[in-house]
């Protein structure tokens, strides 16, 4: 299979990134850890303020601004 060269060019990109974070070991929390909480809020509190923004943005939308 030949690739073009800007194919290569992200394929070796890629292979940097995994290289990047092969010894780094993501956490598995659970619902008894404490900062399982603190994830989940933070992620939480993004999700809703995303959700704001996008309904405010419709509401200009529908009254044409």
């Amino acid at each position: 299979m030949n690739l073009t060269a800007k194919e290569q060019e992200c394929k070796a990109k890629k292979l940097r990134r995994f290289e990047e974070f092969e010894d780094t070991c993501l956490p598995y929390l659970t619902p008894k850890d404490d900062e399982f909480y603190q994830q989940w809020n933070v992620r939480t509190t993004l999700i809703l303020k995303a959700e704001i923004l996008i309904f405010s943005m419709l509401v200009l939308r529908s009254h044409g601004m």
